[in-house]
C-alpha cells in the first residue's frame, strides 16, 4: 500500500496532465468535442482553482478560532466566484481569464502558505514544496497558452 505523503505527490503531478494536454491543443490550434483547446484549458483551470479554494475553507474550519480563519473562509469564496467568471468570458475575452486564472493560483499558493505559516503546519512533509512546485508549473502553462 502507497503511503499518502506519494500518493498526494503523484496525484498532483498527474493533476498537470491535462494543463500540458489542452496547453500543447490550444498551442496546435486543434478543437476536440466542439471545444478549442483554449477552451478546456480555461475550464480545467477553473476546475482546479476551485479545488485550491477548498483547501483553504478546509484550513479555515480546522482553525476557526484563529483571525485569519474569516479571511481564508471569504477568499475560498472569492477565488471560486474567479473561476467561475473566468468560464463564463473565456470564449470571449480568453487572455483575460486566463490571466485572472494565473493570479488565482498565485494568489491561493500566497494565502495558504501564509496560514500555513501562522499555524506552524509543517505536515504533511514537502506539502509546501509540492504546491510550490505545481502552482509554478501551472502558472507557466497560463503563460504559454496566454501567448499564442
Amino acid at each position: 500500500m502507497q503511503k499518502p505523503n506519494t500518493i498526494m505527490k503523484e496525484l498532483g503531478y498527474l493533476g498537470l496532465v491535462p494543463f500540458v494536454i489542452t496547453a500543447l491543443l490550444a498551442v496546435a490550434d486543434i478543437t476536440l468535442f466542439n471545444l478549442s483547446g483554449q477552451q478546456m484549458f480555461i475550464a480545467y483551470s477553473a476546475v482546479i482553482l476551485s479545488f485550491l479554494s477548498g483547501i483553504l475553507w478546509g484550513n479555515a474550519i480546522d482553525h476557526i478560532s484563529h483571525t485569519l480563519s474569516r479571511n481564508a473562509l471569504i477568499l475560498s469564496n472569492l477565488f471560486v466566484l474567479l473561476a467561475w467568471a473566468a468560464i463564463l468570458q473565456g470564449h470571449k475575452h480568453a487572455l483575460i481569464a486566463i490571466g485572472l486564472l494565473a493570479l488565482g493560483y498565485a494568489a491561493v499558493w500566497f494565502a495558504e502558505k501564509l496560514i500555513r505559516q501562522t499555524e506552524g503546519e509543517v505536515n504533511p512533509k514537502g506539502y509546501q514544496t509540492l504546491r510550490g512546485r505545481l502552482t509554478a508549473g501551472v502558472i507557466v502553462l497560463h503563460g504559454v497558452v496566454m501567448l499564442i
